[in-house]
């Protein structure tokens, strides 16, 4: 089996394209959903984040990610929920054991260097003037706290690079289901590919 990452900035359509590759019976691993669920609903996860980080960072017992204002701070609570993601992970992967490959999307690949983890990336892309529109269409946030939140990520441009492979989503990209085949296609090759070098 191999194991891919999908990721994206924010506003890029990484969901979206998560839920076609479902469509194609390629299990998908919500990292994003389980580790929300991991910092806000599992009461040892909570308890270390009092004690390491600080109770400051909860609003009404549910983490603010707001009060994520550096780096530090972030890398410091996610080291906390980190391992029981990936045993959720490990899970997962035991369970889908018979299939070629199987995704883990999540928002933060390239932020917590996890691209090692797995056998390629995949990056869903879409320029940040498009992405800044999809946002205030979505929320209630100013304009100019969609562009500071967006400025503080890693570009698109260094998540494109560091990826085995890109799908465009913006309005004048090519076929978005197009892509997604075309990378489920190379995906299988190499998939046998492996497999055929296993039987020599």
């Amino acid at each position: 089996m191999l194991k891919i990452a999908l990721t994206g900035t924010r506003y890029s359509g990484k969901t979206n394209v998560s839920k076609v590759f479902k469509q194609l019976q390629v299990p998908v691993f919500d990292a994003d959903t389980i580790l929300k669920y991991i910092l806000n609903f599992k009461a040892d996860t909570q308890s270390s984040i009092y004690q390491n980080v600080g109770s400051y960072l909860f609003n009404n017992g549910k983490l603010d990610k707001s009060f994520f204002v550096t780096k530090y701070i972030f890398d410091k609570t996610i080291d906390i929920a980190e391992f029981e993601l990936f045993e959720a992970w490990s899970r997962f992967t035991d369970k889908n054991k018979d299939k070629p490959y199987i995704i883990f999307e999540s928002s933060i690949i390239f932020e917590r260097d996890w691209k090692k983890k797995f056998d390629g990336t995949i990056c869903v892309f879409a320029p940040k003037e498009e992405r800044v529109r999809r946002a205030r269409e979505n929320t209630a946030k100013r304009i100019d706290q969609l562009w500071t939140q967006m400025d503080s990520e890693i570009s698109e441009f260094d998540k494109n690079t560091a990826s085995t492979w890109i799908i465009h989503n913006y309005e004048d990209a090519p076929d978005i289901l197009k892509q997604i085949n075309n990378i489920d296609t190379k995906i299988i090759d190499l998939y046998l590919e492996k497999d055929k070098l296993k039987t020599f």
